[in-house]
Order: C-alpha cells, then sequence, then structure tokens
C-alpha cells in the first residue's frame, strides 16, 4: 500500500517543517520498510438500505430545521441516527455501506517491543501504523467506490464513528453487525477500544447523485463550507 511521508510526519507531531531530523527521517523509512512485511490488513464491509424518516413521528417531537431542510432521522441496519452531522452527509442517499479495517496485530507488537528499549522508535511505530491504516483505509474506500460506480451510483466521503455527532458507541453495532472478531480479528473493549488498535470503521452513503465527492474528504475541499452533503459544515 502507499503510505503518504506527510501523514506520518503529521502524526509525530511536525507542522510547518521542512526538514525534519535526519535520525527521526531514517526511522520512519526503517520502520515503514519493517511495518510493511509484517502487517495482514484484512477488511470486511456490508451494503445496508437507508430508512427516513421525520423526527416528529420518529420522536414524538415537533419538527424543525437543520441546515436549511426538514428535521429528519435515519436508520440502517437497526442503527438510529438523529439529526446532525452524519444525517447531513447522508442526505439523499438510499443506501450506506458499514466498513471495518484492520492492519492486524503486527503494529501493537512492534510497539509494545520498542517500548522496551526504544521509546523515539515506539513512538514511530505508532505513528506509521496509524497512517498505514488510514492507507488501507482508502484502498478499501477505493475498492467501495468502484463496486457503488459499477451500479451507476456515487459515493459520499466515509464518516467514521467518534466523528462529529456520531457517537463511538455505534462501534459496538459495527463489532455485532459485520462480526468483526470472526471476518476480520477485531474485538472491542468495554471502553469502545478495538484491538488491534490499527483498526477504523466508517459508513459511506451511496447516492444516485454525483456530488464529485472526494475520497480525502470534506475536511480538504473547497466546497466544504457550502456543500450541503459536507460532513464538517457547521
Amino acid at each position: 500500500m502507499e503510505v503518504n511521508a506527510k501523514e506520518i510526519e503529521r502524526y509525530l507531531g511536525y507542522r510547518g517543517v521542512n526538514v525534519i531530523d535526519e535520525h527521526v527521517s531514517s526511522l520512519i523509512e526503517d520502520t515503514l520498510r519493517e511495518m510493511k512485511e509484517k502487517v495482514s490488513p484484512k477488511h470486511i464491509h456490508k451494503i445496508f438500505p437507508i430508512e427516513w424518516h421525520p423526527k416528529s413521528k420518529a420522536s414524538g417531537t415537533a419538527t424543525t430545521e437543520y441546515n436549511g431542510t426538514p428535521n429528519v432521522v435515519c436508520s440502517f441496519a437497526g442503527i438510529n441516527v438523529g439529526p446532525g452531522n452524519l444525517v447531513n452527509n447522508l442526505r439523499g442517499c438510499t443506501e450506506i455501506v458499514m466498513m471495518a479495517v484492520t492492519l492486524g496485530p503486527a503494529p501493537d507488537m512492534l510497539v509494545r517491543r520498542y517500548e522496551v528499549r526504544d521509546m523515539l522508535k515506539a513512538y514511530v511505530c505508532q505513528a506509521v501504523g496509524a497512517a498505514m491504516a488510514e492507507a488501507w483505509c482508502d484502498e478499501v474506500n477505493d475498492i467501495i467506490v468502484s463496486e457503488i460506480k459499477e451500479r451507476g451510483l456515487y459515493a459520499r466521503p466515509r464518516f467514521s464513528p467518534g466523528y462529529g455527532d456520531f457517537p463511538l458507541l455505534v462501534q459496538k453495532d459495527f463489532e455485532r453487525i459485520l462480526d468483526m472478531p470472526r471476518t476480520i480479528g477485531v474485538t472491542l473493549s468495554d471502553s469502545l477500544l478495538m484491538t488491534p488498535t490499527k483498526s477504523i470503521t466508517a459508513v459511506i452513503g451511496i447516492s444516485d447523485k454525483d456530488e464529485k465527492c472526494i475520497r480525502a474528504g470534506c475536511e480538504v475541499c473547497n466546497m466544504s463550507e457550502t456543500c450541503e452533503y459536507s460532513r464538517s459544515r457547521k
């Protein structure tokens, strides 16, 4: 997989620095090479229909407005989503992809190994693992988008639990619905942390409208403040 070196540097806390320390740069290269040899990427995704309901009908409260649109809620795979960022992102979608990816246990094992003898290397391992997990998620995202396009449909930017008002608690639903322990070897702790830690869950809306959404997401799109489907619009 192609891993963006700038992403690794960002996870290490480098911002606005053109040239990083030569020793750290060498550590990044060595760690990335070692990590690529040891990771075992896996993924799972399923598609579900989205049901839309007026909030007044679902909760008995008066209908208001959110970002200029009727205050509605939606549900998929037994998960209810109230008005907010995710509903705004999914507006107009008829289906949704639930996805989960992981790099396997290798990144965690490497971090634990280096924590004993080289904390800087352990820190770099954490950053490299995080960037690799995002890179793997991007690759799976591309696979899903291609599958959607074959049906003549379009994908919205992915949206992960814990982002905006999509609660982290929904991780329990991902674990159950995608059968993550069996399918990709990912389990969830009581505090909703995934093991292996270099794992990501997300949803992707499916629509018949082409909104020109980019894989990198709303945060880097120059239409993020005006697009009605933006996940970062306030």
